[in-house]
Parts: C-alpha cells; sequence; structure tokens
C-alpha cells in the first residue's frame, strides 16, 4: 500500500542519513564509530551538545548540511505520521500486516481476481459458505472496504507473479478470474497455470473466442455472464412455465434449496450401500439427482435404485444445507450407536 511505501522511504532516508554522518564525521573528525555517531544523531536533531574532535571548515559545512538534510526529513516523517495517524492509517497498516500473516497461513483456499460486480455476488456466496477466500484487486476503494469487513485482500494486478505468490497461489485450491478485459483474464489464467499446475482455474469469457483462448492458456472451466444472461432472458420468453418450475424447485417460499456435491469416503455411511438401502431421502429429506462415478469421471443422471456407492463417487443433490450436512455426518451418527 501507498502507506507501507512511505514508511519504507521514511526509515531508508534516515539509514540513509545516518549512514552518511558516521562516515563522514569518521573522515572529517577523524574519530571513532561512536563519535561520529554521537557527532551525526546532535546535529541532525539541533540539539547543540558539545562536538568531539578537532573541527575544520570542511567538518562545520558538513554539519550544515546534515542539519538542512536532518530538518528536511523530520519534517517530512512528523507531518507524514500525523496525517496517517489523523486518517487512521496507522491502524490500518497494523491492520494490513495481520491481514498478511493470515493470508500466509491460508492452505487450500480460493483466490478471486477482480472486485467488480460478478466478484461481489461471488464474494458473498464464498462468505455465506464460510469458505477461505483471497481477494486481488487495485480498486482503491474495494481495497479499503475488504479490509474493513475483515476480507483477505491483496493489493496489486493478478496478471502479476508476485501478487499471485502472494496471495498463496502455491497454496491455493482454486482460482476465479473475474477481470474486465479478455487480455487480462487471459494472462491472469496462463500466470497462475504455470505458477501452479494443479490449481482449479474459472474465467469469465467476455467474447465468444475468448473461451477458446482462455481453455488453451490453462483455464479449467469459462462462464460468459452475458451468454448465461441472454439464454435465461431467452428461456423465460419462450419457456416461461419450465423457468418458473425450476424457480419454485430451488426457492420455496423463503427456503432456498442448493445443489450440493457430497463424497463418498471410505468407512462412511454410504459406502458399499445402494441407493435403496441408503434410504437417502427418508434420512435426510434430500433428492439425489445424479451420481459421478469416481472409476470413469461419468455422470449418472437419475440413478437407479440398484446403484452401489464406491468411495471417490460424487453425489449431486438437492436440498437445504442442513440436509446436506446431515447426509455427510450419517457415517459418524451410526458409529455412535
Amino acid at each position: 500500500m501507498e502507506e507501507k511505501r512511505k514508511l519504507k522511504l521514511i526509515i531508508g532516508a534516515f539509514v540513509f542519513l545516518l549512514v552518511v554522518g558516521v562516515l563522514g564525521y569518521m573522515v572529517l573528525l577523524k574519530v571513532d564509530f561512536v563519535d561520529a555517531l554521537y557527532m551525526t544523531v546532535i546535529t541532525i536533531s539541533t540539539v547543540g551538545f558539545g562536538e568531539v574532535g578537532t573541527t575544520s571548515d570542511a567538518s562545520e559545512l558538513f554539519s550544515i548540511l546534515m542539519i538542512f538534510l536532518g530538518v528536511g526529513i523530520v519534517g517530512y516523517t512528523f507531518t507524514t505520521v500525523v496525517a496517517m495517524f489523523v486518517e487512521g492509517k496507522l491502524g490500518d497498516l497494523w491492520k494490513g500486516s495481520k491481514m498478511d500473516k493470515k493470508i500466509s497461513a491460508l492452505t487450500n483456499h480460493y483466490i478471486i481476481c477482480g472486485s467488480g460486480e460478478l466478484a461481489e455476488v461471488i464474494i458473498n456466496k464464498f462468505i455465506k459458505e464460510k469458505l477461505d477466500f483471497v481477494v486481488i484487486t487495485n480498486n482503491r476503494v474495494d481495497l479499503d472496504d475488504y479490509s474493513h469487513h475483515d476480507i483477505l485482500v491483496v493489493e496489486g494486478q493478478s496478471t502479476e507473479e508476485s501478487v499471485l505468490d502472494h496471495a498463496g497461489i502455491m497454496r491455493a485450491k482454486g482460482l476465479i478470474s473475474t477481470l474486465d478485459t479478455e487480455v487480462d483474464n487471459i494472462v491472469t489464467v496462463l500466470t497462475a497455470r504455470n505458477m501452479n499446475k494443479d490449481i482449479y482455474i474459472i474465467s469469465n469469457s467476455i467474447t465468444k473466442s475468448g473461451s477458446d483462448k482462455l481453455m488453451k492458456v490453462g483455464a479449467n472451466k469459462t462462464l460468459s455472464a452475458t451468454e448465461i444472461s441472454g439464454k435465461r432472458m431467452a428461456s423465460l420468453m419462450i419457456r416461461p412455465n419450465i423457468m418458473s418450475f425450476l424457480d419454485v424447485v430451488t426457492k420455496v417460499g423463503d427456503v432456498e434449496l442448493d445443489l450440493e456435491e457430497v463424497i463418498v469416503k471410505r468407512g462412511s455411511y454410504l459406502e458399499n450401500k445402494n441407493l435403496i438401502e441408503a434410504q437417502i431421502p427418508n434420512k435426510t429429506g434430500l433428492i439425489v439427482l445424479a451420481i459421478k462415478k469416481f472409476e470413469d469421471g461419468k455422470m449418472i443422471f437419475n440413478p437407479h435404485g440398484s446403484y452401489t456407492f464406491k468411495i471417490g463417487d460424487v453425489l449431486i443433490v438437492l436440498g437445504q444445507e442442513e440436509q446436506v450436512d446431515k447426509l455427510r455426518n450419517l457415517g459418524d451418527e451410526s458409529k455412535n450407536v
């Protein structure tokens, strides 16, 4: 951030002034390091204690130069620190250092590149799902807003390796690129893929040809907000009853139903049971829409009751969050009985 750069500049200026002063007095006054440091401090602070060593015209001119430099740097430091204190930016710097520590401790998290309206929707969804994520943006307003709402954020362009590295690209599980231009999305995807071969990448496609380009440079999936909105609007006009049915299915009154995935794990309730034996609708109230087989990755829609679950299979279910949690915990409940 800009404030952090200012503090670094101030510290650097002080160090430079001390080094120049110490070396200068050691040469001009022929004194040791401690005496030279003493002369430097009393000169730039204009305290006026007694001098050491034998002065000369050269040393006096050097002292005048050090006084002018010291007054300038101290004045700049004072005004900068006071301004940062009044504006509350010193607290932001402290908060920023804490944020950096939190980001460096993340693993299997998600990275959201961009902070536009599309990114806002994703951020709100991730917050609702209580997922770990980092936002990358160079929008000053969004940076301040996110940091004040305890959202982990990195300042910069996601097209740069250093920024992606700061966001923990090597430890991240997935990356979503929602930048405003096709070129920035392509460069971001390409850079992220080169840095992490295993990360799952989804990118927003601005143009029709952009989707193919994004897939070629490393995106696993691409979506076009314009295309999705257009198809939705067309379907609402052409098949209003079907779309109304889908709205009813996913939202019943004030209760929202989500599509979720549940993985069959070793030792779980579902392992080696068929769909009828598992009695998922009776035990949880969920509707099993499809199963993605682990062995070949094929998707089985409206699976038959005789299908036997294998470790690694993924169930696509429709229901409420607490119902999904209940299904995931059925194995633990059966062990406690």
